[in-house]
């Protein structure tokens, strides 16, 4: 069994969430299940461009999720999260 990673959100990721409502349950409810599930990735991977980085986003509720996961140390990283654009 895959032991569980602990969740860290950048606190200016957070500020583009609205302060309550449908929409912000539905994003924290994503986040908190990524402790269990990250090794699914997300609806697409990225590359930084800086590092070779491998990104992950996820699309749920209207915004675009980025975070990566830093197996050594057991944490999934939030580092961006904005109203998706809509097609």
């Amino acid at each position: 069994m895959t032991p569980a990673y602990r969740v860290l959100v950048d606190l200016d990721a957070l500020a583009s969430l609205p302060r309550a409502g449908r929409r912000r349950d539905r994003v924290l409810e994503m986040l908190t299940g990524l402790s269990d599930n990250a090794n699914q990735g997300g609806d697409f991977e990225i590359n930084d461009p800086e590092t070779s980085r491998p990104f992950q986003v996820s699309c749920v509720a209207g915004f675009a999720i980025t975070w990566w996961i830093d197996h050594p140390v057991l944490e999934v990283k939030i580092i961006d999260i904005r109203e998706a654009p809509r097609p």
